[in-house]
Formats: structure tokens, sequence, C-alpha cells
């Protein structure tokens, strides 16, 4: 299990299968949220103890991320949707600023996570 958690990292390369959907199926564009996984390269250095300032850090930063994250995605499809007009377009636009915000989101929990733990 160690080994699967430590690899894991790996999962963000399907990210790249979102290139190969740009000029096709719209909700392909969904892979783009795999970068998410990018984050696990922060939680892996935080190691496998799990205490609770730990925990409170992870709460903490959690809140900030899927805060800032929900934020980012509200104002941006608003933004988008005053500038474009073609629905087909819309579509592909809005998913793919929900990929890109789930991705930024988890990436900035891990993040936020170890730098409140490390106290750096």
């Amino acid at each position: 299990m160690k080994l699967v958690r430590k690899y894991s990292i790996l999962f963000a390369l399907c990210g790249f299968l979102g290139f190969k959907e740009l000029n096709s199926d719209p909700l392909g564009l969904i892979y783009f949220a795999f970068f998410g996984q990018l984050g696990n390269y922060w939680w892996y250095k935080l190691g496998d103890c799990e205490d609770e300032r730990l925990i409170y850090n992870k709460h903490k930063a959690g809140y900030i991320a899927f805060y800032t994250g929900f934020v980012l995605l509200i104002i941006s499809s608003v933004l988008i949707r005053l500038y474009t007009i073609d629905l087909l377009t819309l579509y592909r636009l809005q998913v793919l600023i929900i990929a890109f915000t789930i991705a930024i989101s988890i990436n900035l929990w891990a993040f936020l996570t170890y730098k409140f733990d490390t106290g750096n």
C-alpha cells in the first residue's frame, strides 16, 4: 500500500489526456482534473504520522483552498458568460474551468497543509 501511495503522483500524467480532447468531446476536458494528483508530492513529504495538529492544519488549509477555488470558479464562470456568445464554446470553457479549479484547489490544499504543518 505504501508503494501505491508513493507512486500515485504518476496519476497526474493522465491530465495530459485532456490535450487530446481539446478539439473533440467537451467532457474529455475533465481529464485536466488529474493534475490535482500533483498534490500527493506534498502529502508524501508530510509522512504517515497523523496527529491532532496535522488534522487541524488539514481542515484549515482545506477551508482556505476550497473557498478560494469556489470563488475562482464563480468569478471566471461569470466573466466567461459575459464574453462568450457561442453555446458550445461556453460549455467547453465551463468544463475546462471546473477541471482546472478542482486541480488547483487540491494542489493548494496539500501545499498549504504542508506549509502550516512545517511552519515555513
